[in-house]
């Protein structure tokens, strides 16, 4: 068996399943990066999040290249002329019949999720009001996971249920695989609403 290259260890140590329709994501060894395809409600792929573990996150990305940013997303315009972007999620593929969706703020939080197969989209923003009519369309119970940060105010505004990532943790991405269950378990467990659509 071949030694697997850096982006492919990296992406599995962060339950990133490789080669399975359940975990969209292309990896690039020459550049050890990988990219997250972004879809719309309509099935349209319309971008992606690229992610280089080594790229630079925070106050100083917005003056350094695309290509050396830890994330970087691209999504197509729907209106140019209005410089409309298309509503793009990352998950939409975990979406069933059940009348709840998780949201969370990023791809890794969701990867969580989809390992545990919950139904859940990564909205990859950290201002999205933007999806407040997607929401209401998908005629679901909205749980927000929101990471322990100013950010993680503004997407409890979309929801129906809102809950912060626990104390320890900035995000469900950094989390055990163990401890996002008991979590999720004990969220479902303890809901105060009923379990039809709303």
């Amino acid at each position: 068996m071949r030694l697997r290259e850096y982006i492919e260890k990296h992406l599995t140590d962060r339950e990133v399943v490789l080669d399975n329709p359940n975990y969209p994501v292309y990896v690039d060894k020459k550049n050890n990066v990988a990219y997250f395809p972004l879809f719309n409600l309509s099935g349209k792929f319309v971008g992606y999040q690229r992610y280089n573990p080594k790229g630079i996150k925070g106050i100083d990305s917005p003056k350094i290249p695309n290509d050396q940013k830890k994330y970087f997303t691209h999504v197509t315009k729907e209106n140019p002329e209005k410089n409309i972007s298309s509503i793009a999620l990352y998950g939409l593929h975990t979406i069933d019949k059940r009348p709840y969706v998780f949201v969370v703020e990023g791809v890794f939080d969701a990867m969580k999720l989809i390992k545990l197969k919950q139904p859940v989209v990564a909205v990859l923003s950290n201002d999205p009001k933007h999806l407040q009519n997607f929401f209401f369309l998908l005629q679901k119970r909205i749980i927000v996971i929101s990471d322990n940060d100013k950010a993680g105010k503004k997407l409890k505004r979309l929801s129906n249920d809102s809950y912060d990532t626990p104390d320890g943790y900035k995000d469900l991405g950094d989390m055990p695989l163990k401890e996002v269950k008991k979590f999720i378990d004990d969220i479902l467990r303890g809901a105060k609403w009923d379990w039809q659509i709303i």
